[in-house]
């Protein structure tokens, strides 16, 4: 009761101050140069923020009108486009592709849109092919990047199981060209986002000028570099849309109403896809699924080449956080951190700690801590996060001014693990166990992912 009348006290003022602090301190511990905020209630937008640079080397600041990459954002903007086209009665959603991309191989012949949609066709990602990356500056052709993969065999049955493919959400945006008769950007634009005032959402393109554009950066041995230029014809209606905080509050906006796609549409958008076995994960059409602490939201992040981003809608609060930032960060946590400065105990900071059921695991875990910090290893980790993490030579450092000079570690709280889109690439998680620290660097807060055999999946520092 006490915590729900202090957090209503809280003066918009007051949460704008401790909002910009966060972000700026976050700024300079993930070492980010520049970030774009939005924070939407009810629809309405109520906090419009630019923080850091948009370009170092010229001194721009980040400001509400800042373009950014969206990455992976633009497959909510595939899906909404291919549901237009289903009520327009263009296209199915249980129609095999081959009826709309003819070079469809014969092993695709059981592939369904649907299953495009969801991420269950198991066609081969082309961006999980071996050394693909290398040619990130090449211009493609369509019909080149889908053959990269044409010839090789499904990794499952349609339906079988889950599995990111930017394949399947290039060949939607083929779909959506063959079904309109348009480019899958002048669909965009005519049905998304002229109707809708988002005025400078585009899919992107090397050679316009856009103003405001902001510069991707990257992080090599400590040291800022503009980050690897990536053709726009490769992640193309995969995650090839550029665009403003704006224009995502906008778009926000307008999935609280009917304007684009009936109420009933939109909830069969977020509703987790069921699995030919009848289980279900936590990906609907575009739209990642899930809740944080009891909160249901429905969010997608983006990662390219120096830029990430994230939307992250918590529903049945009607409050949507937006994080768009020029470099490798998380957003998801970003925009988790802001939208706890609105909804008490989202965050763990705002916790009150459990009693401790399992204090000789807690032990463990402070130990495993230590060691990492010390030697990179402990062998409560899992073989796949061991080196995940011995590679990475910023984290272990964080790590080490993270428990620089330790006072505490204190439980908090034990929760079922929310099931990420990449959860089935590795050791199955069964639970998380979250703790306090107390250190001379400050507080921090971490949390272990842990196995059936306790040991450590992953492991994650945050603020709060």
């Amino acid at each position: 009761m006490i915590a729900a009348i202090v957090a209503f006290l809280v003066t918009p003022t007051a949460r704008a101050d401790r909002i910009d602090s966060l972000l700026e301190t976050q700024l300079k511990k993930q070492e980010i140069p520049g970030l774009a905020l939005a924070v939407v209630r009810d629809g309405k937008l109520t906090k419009a923020k630019g923080y850091g640079l948009a370009d170092v080397e010229l001194k721009v600041p980040v400001t509400k009108r800042s373009v950014f990459q969206w990455a992976s954002i633009t497959k909510q903007f595939t899906a909404t486009a291919i549901m237009l086209l289903a009520q327009d009665g263009k296209l199915k959603l249980d129609d095999p592709i081959s009826r709309y991309y003819a070079k469809a191989p014969a092993a695709w012949s059981n592939v369904t849109v649907r299953h495009l949609l969801t991420h269950t066709s198991g066609i081969k990602g082309y961006t999980e092919l071996p050394n693909f990356f290398a040619t990130v500056r090449k211009d493609y052709g369509p019909e080149e990047v889908v053959g990269l993969v044409t010839d090789l065999p499904l990794d499952f049955s349609p339906g079988e199981k889950w599995a990111y493919s930017n394949t399947g959400y290039f060949l939607l945006g083929l779909i959506i060209e063959k079904a309109s008769g348009q480019s899958y950007g002048e669909f965009l634009v005519a049905r998304l986002f002229r109707p809708l005032g988002m005025d400078t959402a585009r899919v992107n393109h090397q050679f316009e000028i856009i103003p405001n554009r902001a510069t991707g950066y990257a992080n090599r041995s400590n040291r800022l570099w503009r980050s690897e230029f990536v053709s726009p014809t490769q992640p193309y209606s995969a995650g090839a849309l550029v665009g403003t905080v704006l224009d995502l509050a906008g778009w926000d906006a307008a999935l609280y109403t009917d304007k684009l796609l009936p109420r009933s549409v939109l909830e069969e958008m977020w509703t987790p896809v069921k699995l030919n076995n009848g289980e279900t994960f936590p990906y609907g059409y575009g739209w990642q699924t899930g809740e944080i602490r009891g909160h249901p939201f429905v969010g997608h992040g983006g990662g390219i080449h120096g830029f990430t981003s994230f939307i992250l809608r918590l529903v049945k609060d009607k409050l949507t956080v937006i994080v768009l930032a020029n470099t490798g960060a998380n957003p998801q946590g970003l925009a988790t951190s802001v939208a706890g400065q609105y909804i008490e105990g989202l965050t763990l900071s705002t916790l009150k700690a459990q009693k401790d059921a399992e204090p000789k695991l807690s032990e463990r875990l402070r130990k495993c801590l230590a060691e990492m910090a010390e030697t990179k290893d402990s062998e409560m980790l899992t073989q796949e996060f061991r080196e995940d993490f011995s590679r990475s030579r910023r984290r272990h450092a964080a790590l080490q001014k993270d428990m620089k000079g330790l006072k505490s570690f204190t439980f908090i709280t034990e929760e079922k693990p929310e099931v990420r889109p990449r959860d089935d690439r590795r050791a199955p998680v069964k639970r998380l166990r979250s703790y306090k620290l107390v250190t001379g660097e400050g507080t921090r807060y971490c949390t272990f992912a842990l196995t059936a055999e306790n040991q450590a999946a992953r492991v994650e520092m945050s603020d709060d």
